[in-house]
């Protein structure tokens, strides 16, 4: 038997080669760009976020690294002072430990902090006309200036002001730190009041002498002149440290005298000046320099020891830098020659 196969024409498999329009090619094209872009822009700023708070992050390290390098200056002012006192020597001499010059030193940084520097230098904080005595309640003149206003008053005028400005000014600081206000001399509140930005005056003692600068009479060209002569302590005694006054602010010393040891003689007793100072008031007041020049009182105003010392430190970390005054004070130990150093005051920035 014959069997026939038959045959059927094949279909084609080829799929249609149909492309989409070029208008919808093109919108596409533009929502990939679009998306693309935005991501870039995404991503910049997800990076620039990061840096800022990364470099933010950086700055509040080093700012804080050099806060406590500054901390640290004022610890090692406290160790050298303890040194310098432990066997409680009997003046305090620019010839001591402390009264070296400025001091820096290195620090590595520790564990991912930066490192830096630390300098700190020590002063005398009774080698200046501490403003704060003018409150003290003594006896008074005919004008009813205490000797401590007199002191100031003479000050002034060594430095360059004239007589009516320099009592001006030093009643007007008196009033300032005093409770009680003395009537017609110097300025009181009724003359604050009546400024253009008024306020009233401090009616206790200054805490620091950048406040002096709110008195009455003391213009600019005046607080600069006279400010590095001042200083403002927790004490209402005037006794200047003879060993330790500036070579160059003999005005200091002879204004002690209240006009009767001239400016000059002043600086030649400074220049003459022993190594380690003076061993009393007694011995300095003995001087032959001195033999044709006394002042009534001139022993209570005068030391050769000192209780108050400022501390400016300065302390960078990093690219951050942190400035540092204190007032050390420093009194007898609990036990043995221990010397107890307490922090009285502390100022973070450039002295105001």
């Amino acid at each position: 038997m014959s069997h026939s196969v038959r045959s059927y024409p094949r279909r084609s498999a080829t799929k249609s080669s149909a492309k989409p329009p070029a208008k919808s090619r093109g919108i596409a094209l533009l929502s990939v760009l679009l998306i693309l872009s935005l991501m870039v822009i995404l991503a910049a700023e997800m990076s620039q976020a990061f840096r800022q708070q990364l470099s933010r992050s950086q700055s509040q390290q080093s700012l804080d690294q050099a806060y406590w390098f500054a901390m640290s200056a004022e610890q090692l002012a406290t160790i050298a002072l303890q040194k310098t006192f432990a066997n409680k020597p009997k003046t305090v001499n620019l010839s001591q430990p402390w009264a070296q010059t400025s001091q820096q030193f290195p620090v590595e940084g520790v564990g991912g902090a930066p490192g830096g520097t630390i300098s700190g230098e020590l002063h005398d904080a009774q080698a200046c006309f501490n403003i704060n005595a003018l409150a003290k309640v003594g006896r008074a003149t005919e004008n009813g200036a205490t000797p401590e206003v007199q002191v100031f008053q003479a000050l002034l005028q060594y430095l360059g002001l004239t007589p009516t400005d320099a009592e001006q000014i030093a009643q007007s600081t008196r009033n300032w730190v005093s409770n009680n206000e003395l009537p017609n001399q110097g300025a009181g509140d009724s003359d604050y009041s009546g400024l253009p930005v008024p306020y009233l005056s401090g009616r206790a003692p200054m805490r620091d002498v950048s406040e002096w600068r709110t008195v009455a009479g003391v213009v600019p060209v005046v607080a600069l002149r006279v400010m590095p002569f001042l200083c403002t302590l927790p004490s209402t005694e005037l006794a200047v440290n003879v060993n330790t006054i500036a070579n160059d602010q003999p005005e200091l010393l002879a204004a002690l005298y209240i006009e009767q040891l001239p400016v000059d003689q002043a600086a030649t007793v400074l220049s003459a000046r022993p190594e380690k100072g003076w061993d009393s008031v007694e011995a300095f007041l003995s001087q032959p320099q001195l033999a044709n020049f006394a002042s009534t009182g001139v022993n209570e105003r005068l030391a050769v020891t000192s209780q108050y010392f400022t501390l400016t430190a300065n302390a960078t970390a990093g690219n951050s830098t942190m400035m540092l005054n204190s007032l050390l004070m420093r009194s007898p130990g609990e036990t043995g020659n221990q010397q107890k150093i307490a922090v009285i005051r502390r100022q973070f920035g450039a002295p105001l």
